[in-house]
């Protein structure tokens, strides 16, 4: 059963609510929580529980954990009061603007009246108590529950800042004269619930967020048996396994349609913005969502090879990622609210000591308000998120979000030669017999049955060599030569044991490590693998491997681009010199670039010196290159690649064409974070020391309201240079 859990959490306004209700379940319940993280856009929680725990009691202990944080939570499919909620607030909005409007008018423009007049200045009282104590409500219930569980947040800002207007406003207003601060107090409480409904709206445009993939991610499917239909969990889904898709279904896996035709929705995943319509015989991919008609598919691989699971995968290990700069934001955010009350208050001191009460009071509210908490805690996962997105929709997975960070600012790439540089097309020209003793051994039927035991593309060459050029079955082969033993040696080749007989198939390192007793002469360095059978160390059969690899088709444009942005180009092989020569000349890049003749463990110290001169980008898809991967700062694999490879590394793309798309990713990923972050510390940075008083004396202040205004659309600035459509347009 499933143990995955959506709630809607209602309550948080800023990045610092969410992050409060993340840690503090976190500590308390991670014997319970596998994964746990919260999209703030949507304010939903998207939760994992451990299989050992029970699903309907630990969903209620968390939602009760989280209303002792002062916020609520509801099952993503029990929402009923979602909608009078949303009224309420609009209500309260409306009263708090015409109620905080009321007081500003009369505040400012019927001034005397309300000086000299005490029904007037009794109905101002009333209104802005209203305003304070009803419509701010929220964010007194937050700075308590904030206080309680050790956390200040965006709400204790304003609770305090405005709390100050309020009651210094009563003072005077008790006793008998003085400036009123009431349309202050009223209109920051006002401005400020409108930029979060403006901003709560205008989230709603797009789901920014890579957590909300999971909102579409299919939970269950029906498959057809020899006797009838059942249904199944998604991950049981096996290849060649038939599913009957139904209207408003997403395909769980890459499949083919086998039976009827649908028009379906490709936009959520690839980016497509029109429909598309499919018959029998067509491939659909996984994460489509079918929205007319019924189609009966047919699965092209296992559940646990598919996109979907890949994705799952990459959410369940989003929020265990922190590159430098989230570290970083985590720790100025962290503290930010405490620097921000320090500074309002030595600026209260100040302007107090000075004899300016009236400035003091100015600049002790309209620097915490003013501050900016939330979008300092938005820069980085709004770019992220952002980029995340676009890569899923392109069905490149990448499994360590900071990737992108690291992919923008490398200018080391290395390649993997076979699999990569060159693709799993392995042409066979020749075994060259360089030695062969006639005792009535058919050599080949020996190697086929060694090679049809090895998934290595040469191993698969020299199969498909030897059956049709020799003419010899792979199933009378296996027969006549049972192997007793066999081994594959990572980066070197095979060893397999037949009967008497020892097969070496792979390079000179291989059959020199291993056969002391055999000199290869000088004459046969031209290959680089060769196939050695002995017989208690007498060799009976020495033959060299012809082939020529075909190179990828994309590369040649990969290395292009790579060359035009100054990066430096690495290509490691286990092949000698002769071969690396004429790789180079094939792929136009200098010999020196060619690390040959290197082993698994040889490519990993070749890593580590590279990462001297900076960050390393590996690509790579064999099983000899997983220990490369977990070496180099960024790891990037293919859908084709090795499970182990898969697993080390940090991004998966389908083919080596779509490096390109991922680098350009990366660096408007990274130009945004930057971006992001330059604006709101410069924000910050400009602004705070304005509302402290520094440059009163050349008549520069901001006064409580226009702190509020600015507060409000620092935040709703950041949102709207990230979400709009034209960031990846280009792309598309």
């Amino acid at each position: 059963m499933k143990k995955e859990v959506v709630l809607k959490i209602e309550g948080m306004d800023c990045i610092g609510c969410s992050k409060t209700i993340k840690e503090t379940l976190t500590r308390k319940m991670n014997q319970e929580i596998d994964f746990l993280d919260i999209d703030f856009s949507s304010q939903k929680m998207f939760i994992k529980l451990k299989e050992t725990v029970p699903l309907k009691k630990t969903t209620e202990k968390i939602i009760n954990e989280i209303k002792n944080l002062g916020y609520g939570a509801k099952i993503e499919n029990n929402l009923t009061k979602e909608e009078k909620i949303s009224i309420w607030k609009l209500v309260n909005l409306v009263f708090a603007i015409i109620s905080a409007s009321l007081i500003f008018v009369i505040s400012m423009i019927f001034k005397d009246l309300m000086h000299h007049n005490s029904v007037v200045k009794t109905i101002v009282l009333i209104l802005a108590t209203l305003v304070q104590f009803i419509s701010g409500f929220k964010f007194y219930k937050n700075t308590f529950y904030g206080l309680k569980n050790k956390t200040l947040n965006m709400d204790s800002l304003i609770a305090i800042s405005t709390t100050t207007a309020y009651l210094y406003s009563l003072y005077v207003y008790f006793k008998g004269f003085g400036h009123l601060y009431f349309e202050t107090s009223s209109l920051i409480i006002a401005v400020v619930l409108l930029g979060n409904y403006i901003e709560e709206n205008y989230k709603k445009r797009g789901q920014f967020s890579i957590l909300n993939l999971l909102l579409y991610k299919p939970q269950q499917v029906n498959i057809y048996t020899q006797e009838n239909i059942i249904t199944i969990d998604v991950d049981q889904i096996k290849e060649g396994h038939i599913m009957e898709i139904s209207k408003g279904q997403s395909i769980p896996v890459d499949s083919k349609i086998i039976e009827g035709q649908g028009i379906f929705d490709l936009n959520l995943i690839f980016g497509e913005t029109e429909p598309v319509k499919l018959k029998a015989g067509d491939i659909i991919n996984a994460g489509s969502i079918l929205i007319d008609g019924t189609v009966k598919i047919q699965a092209l691989s296992d559940y646990k090879n598919s996109f979907w699971k890949a994705m799952e995968n990459t959410i369940y290990n989003f929020n265990t990622k922190r590159s430098n700069y989230q570290k970083f934001i985590d720790k100025i955010s962290g503290n930010f609210v405490i620097i921000v009350i320090i500074f309002a208050t030595l600026s209260f001191i100040f302007w107090y000591t000075t004899g300016n009460p009236s400035l003091a009071l100015n600049s002790f509210i309209s620097t915490l308000i003013i501050a900016c908490p939330c979008a300092i805690g938005l820069a980085s996962p709004l770019a992220i998120n952002k980029g995340m997105l676009e890569s899923a929709r392109k069905q490149i997975i990448v499994k360590d979000p900071y990737v992108f960070e690291k992919i923008a600012k490398s200018k080391i790439f290395v390649f993997d030669k076979t699999g990569t540089i060159t693709n799993k097309n392995v042409l066979i020209k020749q075994l060259k017999i360089l030695h062969k003793e006639e005792i009535g051994i058919t050599y080949e039927e020996l190697i086929l049955s060694a090679v049809s035991r090895s998934k290595h593309p040469l191993s698969i060459s020299i199969k498909e060599y030897l059956t049709s050029s020799h003419k010899l079955s792979t199933y009378k082969s296996i027969k006549k030569y049972p192997l007793e033993d066999f081994k594959e040696l990572t980066s070197l080749g095979l060893i397999a044991k037949s009967k008497n007989l020892t097969l070496y198939l792979g390079n000179t390192t291989l059959i020199e490590e291993n056969c002391t007793f055999l000199k290869i002469d000088k004459q046969f360095e031209n290959f680089d693998n060769y196939v050695l059978i002995t017989e208690n160390q007498r060799v009976l059969f020495l033959a060299g491997i012809d082939y020529l690899e075909e190179l990828n088709p994309y590369i040649e444009e990969i290395i292009k681009n790579l060359k035009d942005k100054k990066a430096k180009i690495y290509v490691l092989t286990g092949a000698k010199k002769e071969s690396a020569i004429k790789l180079a000349n094939r792929i136009d890049i200098d010999i020196n670039q060619i690390i040959y003749s290197v082993n698994a463990v040889d490519k990993v110290k070749v890593i580590e010196n590279l990462k001297k001169e900076g960050i390393v980008v590996f690509i790579g898809d064999g099983l000899n290159d997983s220990l490369v991967m977990n070496s180099a700062d960024v790891g990037i694999s293919f859908e084709y690649g090795s499970d182990i490879t898969q697993n080390s590394a940090s991004v998966i793309l389908k083919n080596i064409s779509q490096l390109k798309q991922l680098i350009e990713i990366s660096q408007q990923v990274f130009s945004k974070l930057k971006f992001n972050l330059a604006w709101v510390f410069g924000y910050n940075v400009l602004f705070i020391p304005v509302a402290m008083g520094f440059f009163v004396k050349i008549g520069i202040t901001v006064n409580p309201v226009l702190a509020a205004i600015l507060m409000v659309l620092s935040d709703f600035s950041l949102l709207a240079f990230n979400l709009n459509n034209l960031y990846f347009a280009k792309n598309k």
